[in-house]
């Protein structure tokens, strides 16, 4: 469910702080071994990987991602004239296309596969519970914004929910996301800021710490929030099949592995779009200090 938190993560993050260096995505504890590196991968993984992106409806997550950067990805920023809006516009929406995202994030996860877990993942994703969570899934990502109401959870139900952003990495990824914007934001500019407004890596790394304790409880209690709407339609004991799955070996290394893939693949478009709009509108600079 990042797709659904994801612009209000990069409020948080933007607002707080744009002089920010960003640590590398934390793993999601859990039983999955490291996957081997897979340089040539054959048309066989190739085909399931597809089919896998395909039954965990990826590319609405990715259109909701894509989405939310385009709007915040210095939209926040006032002082620029329409034409450098429309600028700024075009380079986040050609960078952070659904296309070049899922690319970059389809080429990762090939070279990253675990056959015995890929297919571990894949029966999950074809069970009739599997292909009604991930249509719950995306029915909540295109409700967005509505209100709905859900009744009081219960004690257990809660426990499943917090159980499953853990194993699944929902918040901690989100954030992550968030920081590598704006990382690449500080790095772009950070040659046209005067020396005495520079700060060292360590400095950096200590406001980055601040920034993302602070931003991850109300990120936290959004996706909680998000899947409590998405898996309103399911009882306990689907919710907590579900629960198992995303906390086997399967269901870990298919969590650790995106997300990682994600964080990577919006890590480089923001390296490219932040680049591109430090050099076409140096004026941003300041309006980043």
């Amino acid at each position: 469910m990042v797709g659904r938190t994801l612009r209000a993560a990069l409020t948080v993050a933007l607002f707080a702080s744009a002089d920010l260096a960003v640590a590398s995505p934390t793993p999601i504890p859990g039983d999955a071994a490291p996957a081997a590196r897979v340089e040539r991968p054959s048309a066989t993984t190739t085909a399931a990987v597809d089919e896998l992106l395909d039954l965990s409806g990826l590319k609405v997550q990715l259109a909701a991602i894509s989405a939310g950067i385009r709007v915040q990805f210095l939209g926040t920023r006032g002082g620029l004239s329409a034409q450098d809006l429309a600028v700024i516009d075009r380079i986040a929406a050609r960078h952070f296309s659904v296309e070049m995202l899922y690319a970059r994030l389809r080429l990762d996860l090939e070279r990253s596969v675990d056959t015995v877990r890929l297919e571990g993942a894949l029966t999950w994703y074809r069970s009739p519970l599997g292909r009604r969570i991930t249509r719950n899934e995306m029915a909540a990502i295109a409700s967005a914004g509505e209100e709905v109401s859900i009744p009081w959870p219960s004690d257990e139900r809660i426990e499943l929910i917090q159980r499953l952003d853990t194993s699944g990495g929902a918040a901690e990824t989100t954030v992550d996301l968030t920081l590598a914007i704006v990382r690449s934001l500080t790095r772009a500019i950070e040659p046209f800021r005067p020396a005495h407004l520079r700060q060292a890596p360590d400095e950096l790394e200590a406001r980055l710490a601040r920034v993302r304790a602070e931003a991850l409880a109300p990120i936290r209690i959004a996706c909680l929030q998000n899947m409590l709407f998405a898996y309103r339609d399911l009882d306990d004991a689907e919710l907590g099949e579900y629960v198992r799955f995303m906390e086997s070996a399967s269901g870990q290394w298919y969590a650790t592995t995106m997300n990682g893939a994600l964080v990577s693949a919006v890590s480089v478009a923001a390296e490219l779009a932040a680049v591109e709009l430090v050099t076409l509108l140096p004026q941003l600079s300041g309006g980043l200090r």
